[in-house]
């Protein structure tokens, strides 16, 4: 009686396609596969831009030396000031509402825009804010009350007049999916001078804080 014996070269090639082809339909199947249909998920990003000017900004400052006192609402510069028992910090947030983004959309790039209407020279460094705030109630005695982030956003030096622009695109997008957007904190962590920059209530729309923001949802 004979043994059929397949060569060698023959049985390795036979065992390749075979092995080939579960791979095959394993794959397949995780992706979707089926032997007469052909499914696909996807989702479509919508990219845009929403500008925030002073109509949807909300901004104040606080004085060490006037603890109890607000001063927001109406004040057309905010004072920042580094001085020992008179210092001052500003506030500054944007209402996003109105680029209807969901949480699940994502920030691209944001960038806030300052104008600096008194020079000196100080560097000026933004810190996130995560709780909320008003600028008809923020006192320098509420701040202690308030959820600030101990590492700086970005900085500016405030040693001239004009434009100032920080990146803050990181704390937007956290912003977005938390689903409020509680802004920032300046104060000078370098300097000696008290310097301003124009508030939402300036009577001129170039002075006014604002933010571009690219996004994704």
């Amino acid at each position: 009686m004979k043994r059929f014996r397949l060569p060698r070269l023959r049985l390795v090639v036979a065992l390749g396609v075979a092995m080939t082809a579960s791979l095959s339909v394993a794959y397949a199947a995780s992706l979707g596969l089926g032997s007469n249909k052909l499914f696909a998920w996807g989702q479509t990003l919508t990219k845009g831009t929403c500008n925030q000017t002073s109509t949807t900004a909300d901004d104040t400052y606080v004085q060490q030396a006037l603890p109890t006192s607000t001063a927001g609402a109406s004040a057309t510069t905010l004072t920042i000031s580094p001085v020992a028992a008179v210092q001052d910090y500003a506030f500054i947030r944007f209402n996003l509402s109105g680029c209807s983004l969901p949480t699940t959309a994502g920030a691209d790039s944001a960038v806030l825009t300052v104008n600096v209407r008194t020079a000196g020279a100080d560097t000026i460094s933004l810190f996130p804010v995560t709780s909320s705030w008003s600028s008809s109630t923020l006192t320098w005695n509420g701040v202690s009350g308030l959820t600030i982030g101990s590492t700086a956003t970005g900085t500016f030096s405030a040693s001239t007049t004009g434009t100032k622009t920080v990146t803050v695109t990181a704390d937007v997008d956290n912003a977005i999916k938390a689903g409020n957007l509680w802004g920032w904190e300046l104060r000078a962590t370098s300097g000696t001078a008290i310097v301003a920059i124009g508030a939402a209530q300036n009577g001129t729309a170039a002075n006014r804080p604002s933010m571009t923001l690219s996004y994704e949802k």
